[in-house]
């Protein structure tokens, strides 16, 4: 039986991007995550893409592969209306 979800936490095996940068691994690099630790802070062991494997990651810095490509576009709006507003300034 499949465990259910707590709150935003990640499971084993959920495919995930790294949202900033990380130590080897660019912000946008897909991974999944391989261990689950802690009980006060939980931290992901996450092996990415690009080879690289790292441990003890916060959850601000990964995002569900599923939710990664519903924030790219509005983030790559929100830097247009700033353009936009730097060239009408």
């Amino acid at each position: 039986m499949a465990k259910k979800r707590v709150g935003d936490q990640l499971q084993v095996k959920d495919k995930v991007v790294a949202a900033v940068d990380l130590l080897g691994v660019p912000a946008g690099t897909r991974g999944k995550v391989s261990l689950v630790n802690g009980f006060r802070w939980v931290r992901y062991r996450v092996y990415f893409d690009n080879g690289a494997d790292l441990g003890s990651i916060n959850r601000s810095d990964l995002v569900l592969a599923k939710d990664w490509i519903q924030t790219e576009p509005v983030e790559q709006d929100e830097q247009d209306e700033q353009a936009e507003q730097e060239e009408t300034s």
